[in-house]
């Protein structure tokens, strides 16, 4: 009779005619776990630093030609060897175009154009002013090419192929800020690079000194990013292999659980592996989770368990970078499965089988005591590699392209008063699409990294919608420690998918955080100031994430 009961219900939730509250629930159940997943890839990540220039390079001005006595007209510069080709540069020099040149005015010339080579990144590159007839009324100056003869590499063991450089190239300072990049990713790693003359003429040496890191690094931590109903207190450990493969590569592997004596359980298993190679950076991460919880429907409780696994490939490339920006590009490939089962029985509904293609766009740019990063991404589901339509996909209740346009911008502000050592920190975050999208697709709001206040609530989603969190930040005097405050709101667009009378959310928090040594942590309260009457908040919430590095 029990078994019949529960068959039952399994039907009514198949057919979706269970109660709202207990339909909201699922929704609920199967956002939570993924936000989950993404906070414990979070937690991981290992930062990367960005090189740029020291100061900005001052661009070409005016070009103004002395009035000589002794000059000759000039109505074409030509420039020799010109492997720029660059039409601004062109458009620059047309300005003395029917000038009357002479000797200083030649000297001016050539070095506007060697300041504008400069500027380029090309800091060994000469100008040269060559014999020639002016009564020609042609103005012909050389480029000389500075190039690379050896790269010498001292105290890291890393494959030069790795580089963006090469013997033979033209030595172009932004090259070797990439070089850099490539070469600091790993944590720990310092590294100088210098350019020292060559023996010979128009060719210098790239000298590369680095004090490397430790080759491994092993982290375990304890935070408050749970979710009340599988655990709300999780623990983990992630070990770390750097450079293994010679390449400045990346690899992690980490296993993270509820520390919690409920009723309810989380374990993530989650694996990583980036490598580097010139403008170019591949990365490959794969995650598996599994929750366990009570769902009562009416007076029965089931045990309601669900398993998502997570596999993705990433490659990104920097095709623009100048004294104080970058420009890169990605393309990366997703395949999702998640199912979910009522005690031993399967939920076909709940089943999702897909692969999506991601491509982005990514800027970032440095500004007097300021920093901005934005990146607009397109996504869309395909039925590649055995994926299939997801229920909903297949039934017409969604769309089964589930185009996606995200768009995701963090700006960091220095407060300029001496007396005062903070900055502002704003994120903003945005996804639209034309049509409604199947669960694991829709944009959520509501969480740590959103909207806080509702840590615990399981927030709000819909297709399309946006959230806004700004923090402020001071520190305390007391090194190494930070406090925070900050306001966010969030809102979907349209009506929030559940029985919700409001698509709103605004939420407070405020706390501390900074590291000991290799001990890090960050504690803080939030609370709700604006949400639906019908979405279960708590009036305030602790949280906490320590963490510690051996």
């Amino acid at each position: 009779m029990k078994n019949e009961i529960k068959l039952l219900a399994l039907i009514l939730i198949c057919f979706s005619t269970l109660p709202v509250n207990a339909q909201d629930d699922l929704s609920r159940f199967v956002k939570t776990q993924e936000e989950i997943d993404k906070n414990t890839r979070h937690e991981n990540r290992v930062s990367k630093k960005d090189v740029f220039a020291d100061k900005k390079a001052d661009g070409p001005g005016e070009l103004v030609l002395p009035k000589e006595e002794n000059c000759f007209v000039i109505n074409n510069i030509i420039l020799e060897d010109d492997f720029l080709q660059d039409r601004k540069l062109n458009k620059l020099l047309s300005q003395a175009d029917g000038q009357c040149v002479g000797s200083e005015g030649i000297r001016v010339l050539a070095t506007y154009v060697q300041d504008y080579i400069i500027n380029a990144g090309y800091v060994t590159t000469r100008v040269e002013v060559p014999d020639q007839d002016l009564s020609t009324k042609q103005l012909r100056l050389r480029i000389a090419a500075g190039k690379i003869n050896k790269i010498l590499i001292t105290g890291g063991n890393v494959r030069q192929w790795i580089l963006p450089f090469n013997q033979g190239d033209i030595l172009n300072l932004r090259d070797i800020e990439q070089g850099l990049e490539v070469l600091q990713r790993i944590p720990g790693v310092d590294v100088k690079i210098n350019i020292a003359p060559d023996e010979k003429i128009n060719y210098s040496d790239i000298v590369i000194n680095m004090a490397p890191g430790k080759k491994w690094n092993l982290r375990t931590w304890m935070n408050s990013w749970g979710d009340k109903s599988t655990g709300k207190v999780l623990a983990g450990v992630a070990g770390y292999l750097y450079n293994q493969a010679r390449m400045n590569d990346i690899f992690y592997t980490s296993v993270s659980s509820d520390a919690s004596r409920g009723d309810g359980s989380y374990k993530n298993v989650s694996v990583y592996y980036s490598v580097p190679w010139g403008y170019w950076d591949y990365e490959l991460f794969f995650s598996n989770s599994k929750t366990s919880q009570g769902l009562n429907i009416e007076k029965y409780k089931f045990n309601y368990v669900g398993k998502n696994r997570y596999l993705s490939f990433k490659g990104a490339r920097t095709f623009y970078r100048d004294q104080n920006k970058k420009l890169s590009a990605s393309v990366e490939l997703i395949k999702r499965d998640v199912a979910y089962r009522l005690d031993d029985i399967e939920l076909a509904l709940q089943k999702r089988d897909m692969f999506n293609t991601k491509l982005a766009l990514r800027y970032k740019q440095n500004f007097p005591g300021a920093m901005l990063d934005g990146a607009l991404s397109y996504q869309r589901f395909v039925p590649w590699l055995g994926a299939k339509y997801t229920p909903d996909m297949a039934s017409g209740d969604v769309s089964q392209q589930s185009h996606i346009i995200n768009l995701d911008v963090n700006y960091i502000k220095l407060f300029n008063i001496k007396s005062l050592n903070g900055y502002y920190d704003m994120k903003f975050s945005a996804q639209y699409s034309p049509d409604a999208l199947t669960l694991q697709d829709q944009f959520s709001i509501g969480n740590r990294w959103s909207v806080r206040g509702f840590e615990y609530s399981g927030g709000l989603n819909g297709n399309k919608g946006f959230y806004v969190q700004n923090n402020v930040n001071f520190a305390t005097g007391i090194p190494g420690l930070e406090w925070y405050a900050g306001v966010d709101y969030g809102q979907i667009a349209g009506a929030a998918k559940g029985a919700y009378s409001d698509n709103k959310l605004m939420g407070a928090a405020t706390g501390f955080k900074g590291n000991i040594k290799s001990f890090s942590y960050d504690v803080s309260l939030s609370t709700p100031l604006l949400y639906p009457d019908e979405l279960e908040v708590d009036k305030a919430t602790a949280s906490f994430n320590v963490s510690w590095q051996l």
